[in-house]
This record gives C-alpha cells, sequence and structure tokens, in this order.
C-alpha cells in the first residue's frame, strides 16, 4: 500500500480541492472539504514565511481533518532586457492610468520564499501532505519529508513529466489535463513544451505508464466527469472551478458571476497576465495584449505578474471584466453556487447515479 493509499482511505470521497492561489481559497473551505469527506488544500503561491505561518495556523483550527498545503517551484530567472521592460511598462500603464493608478517605472520587487522554507513551516505544524507545481522538488528534499512521513504530490501535463515525479520519489501525481483552469503545471522539463493534452487522453496514458497513484484535473465539474476519470484508472481527482463559485470561496462576486454566465467558449491559455501559461477568462486586456506582444516578448513569470497584478486587482474591484484577470476551467459553465457541504452532497449523489454498484464512495 503506497503512502497516498492510506490517504485515500481517509477520505469517505475521492475528490481534493485544488489549492487555488491568489487568494480565493478560505480556511472555511478547506474545513468544509474536509469534512464533508475529501481532502481541502491550502495554497502558498505568493505567501512569505510569516503569511504561511498564519495561513496554517488558521486552517489548522478550523479542521481536525487532513489537509495538504501546494507550493510553486520557482523557474530560473530569465534576462529581460532594459528595451523589454519598458515597451511592457508602458503598456501596463495605460491600463493603469484608466483604473486611476500611478504609473510604474520599475517592476515591484519580489522576495520570493524558497518551497523548502515554506514546507518546513507547514511541517512543524503537523501537515503531512504536500503537493507542488511549475517544477520539481529534489530527490534530496522529497527523501526527507517521506522520513518526516510526509506524502509527496507532484503536477505533471505529460507522461514524461509524469515519469520524471515518479523517479524522483513522488507519491502520486496530478495529472494536469489542458481544460484545466489557472496555471499549467507542467513545462518544466528542459527542452520539452508543456503539455497540451485533454484530461480523458493524459488519465489513461499516465496511469499505464506510471506505478504510483494518478490524480485526474481539468474541466472535472460533476460526478459524470469524476466516475469517468475514475474509470480511466484515476485514483483520485482534483477539483478547482468547481469550488470557485462556493459560498465560501473568496473569489469576488464578479468573478463568479462571469463563471457562471459566460459562454462555453469563453476561456483560452494566455501568459499575458503573469508571462506563464494560464487559462481564463479571455477579454480585451488579452486580446490587446497578444495583439502587440509575441510569447517571448513578455516578461518572465513573476516579473509579469508582479507589473499586473494591481491594476488586475483594481479592475476586479471596479466591475471592469475587461482588464480583470478570471482563471477558469473549461467547464465554467457547469459552476454552481452552493455551499461546499452542498456542493459535496451533490458530487456524492452523482457518483452514485452514475455508478449503481456504488464502488467509487464508502
Amino acid at each position: 500500500m503506497t503512502r497516498f493509499s492510506n490517504v485515500l482511505n481517509r477520505l469517505k470521497h475521492p475528490i481534493i480541492q485544488a489549492p487555488m492561489a491568489g487568494g480565493v481559497v478560505s480556511s472555511a473551505m478547506i474545513a468544509a472539504v474536509t469534512k464533508a469527506g475529501g481532502l481541502g488544500s491550502l495554497p502558498l503561491g505568493y505567501l512569505d514565511a510569516k503569511a504561511t505561518e498564519d495561513a496554517v495556523k488558521k486552517t489548522v483550527a478550523a479542521t481536525s481533518g487532513p489537509f495538504s498545503v501546494n507550493v510553486f517551484i520557482p523557474s530560473p530567472p530569465k534576462f529581460i532586457s532594459a528595451e523589454q521592460m519598458s515597451q511592457m511598462l508602458e503598456h501596463v500603464n495605460q491600463y493603469r492610468q484608466k483604473l486611476g493608478l500611478n504609473d510604474l517605472t520599475e517592476a515591484p520587487f519580489l522576495q520570493e520564499t524558497s518551497p523548502e522554507t515554506l514546507i518546513d513551516i507547514a511541517v512543524h505544524h503537523g501537515v503531512r501532505i504536500i503537493s507542488f507545481t511549475f517544477g520539481t522538488l529534489s530527490e534530496e528534499t522529497i527523501n526527507r519529508l517521506h522520513q518526516a512521513d510526509v506524502v509527496v504530490i507532484g503536477t505533471a501535463t505529460t507522461v514524461n513529466e509524469g515519469k520524471l515525479l515518479q523517479t524522483l520519489g513522488c507519491d502520486a501525481v496530478i495529472a494536469q489535463g489542458f481544460e484545466a483552469g489557472g496555471h499549467r503545471g507542467g513545462g518544466y522539463i528542459e527542452n520539452e513544451s508543456g503539455g497540451e493534452i485533454g484530461t480523458m487522453t493524459l488519465i489513461p496514458q499516465m496511469v499505464d505508464a506510471l506505478n504510483i497513484p494518478v490524480i485526474a484535473t481539468g474541466g472535472i465539474m460533476d460526478g459524470r466527469g469524476i466516475v469517468a476519470a475514475l474509470t480511466l484508472g484515476a485514483s483520485a481527482v482534483q477539483m478547482g472551478t468547481a469550488f470557485l463559485a462556493c459560498k465560501e470561496s473568496l473569489a469576488s462576486e464578479l468573478h463568479k458571476k462571469t463563471l457562471l454566465e459566460s459562454p462555453d467558449n469563453s476561456t483560452c491559455i494566455t501568459s499575458a497576465f503573469t508571462g506563464k501559461p494560464v487559462r481564463g477568462i479571455k477579454n480585451a486586456y488579452i486580446i490587446e495584449t497578444e495583439k502587440r506582444f509575441c510569447d517571448n516578448e513578455l516578461l518572465a513569470y513573476p516579473i509579469q505578474h508582479q507589473i499586473t497584478k494591481d491594476f488586475r486587482a483594481k479592475a476586479n474591484q471596479s466591475q471592469m471584466t475587461q482588464w480583470a484577470s478570471f482563471w477558469a476551467g473549461q467547464g465554467h459553465r457547469m459552476s454552481r453556487p452552493l455551499t461546499v457541504a452542498e456542493l459535496m452532497g451533490k458530487l456524492s449523489q452523482e457518483i452514485q447515479e452514475e455508478t449503481p454498484n456504488h464502488r467509487f464512495t464508502k
């Protein structure tokens, strides 16, 4: 039995709430998912050590059940020329001016805390499930976590990425299909692009290639999607967009409304907001930025993210959907404005309706 199998055996439902960074996941959401028999996830992306400790302690206090934490693996720094920076600042300042924000003359300073530091804080406070994305933890770090009885889960968008994570010692792999909302978690193998493979195609290939559990994510919004993923061999599913419209979500009401009302072909993959491929609702800023800049002319992540985050937040607050960043998976129209408990209940009922022998629930 694998370490991740031990986690699954403690869950009533093989459902993981995705760790969506950026301030949309509340401790109440995590606690409600865990209470309903799933696995809640706390995102640590963009947090420093103090904020991480505060978030972990708050979540520990909110639930007596297990939850996972997720960290970003930093990308190697990329050269940015003065001309490239100047052109992007000039472009971004157009939107800042329209929103009443002062012009930027340089990129805001970002002091990134190492993922190992954030993990150590979480483990110190009793967290025993760690996931990561955008890259890989070292084999040494994974071994050290195993010695502390920590379950380690990586993110892959291709079979080769999944194989690498297995070789490094991961206990399970999150297989992220192209339908998934938010940032693409792959693309970290040198000379290989991240996968553009749909969830239902990726899952069986990943299951066949690996000897560790596979967690399906991307476009899964209801019991039918869950049963489909499990039938293809996934051990569990991870759902993000499905929880964004929930009452416990800290996403803005405008974000939630946009998820529910935008047409089914509204999402796209873009690097215009953050410098890293991300799926969200297509809008004027994306169209205008991609018309002016090629991907290799955008600033590298996280610099592009740093210079756009203020005006994106202000656009959200000002109800300006044309300039805000609303991450969403391709199934966003299937979102349901329920409490987490109600959503988990619906998912459980739908799973049972799709599987008369109830083999996917306890």
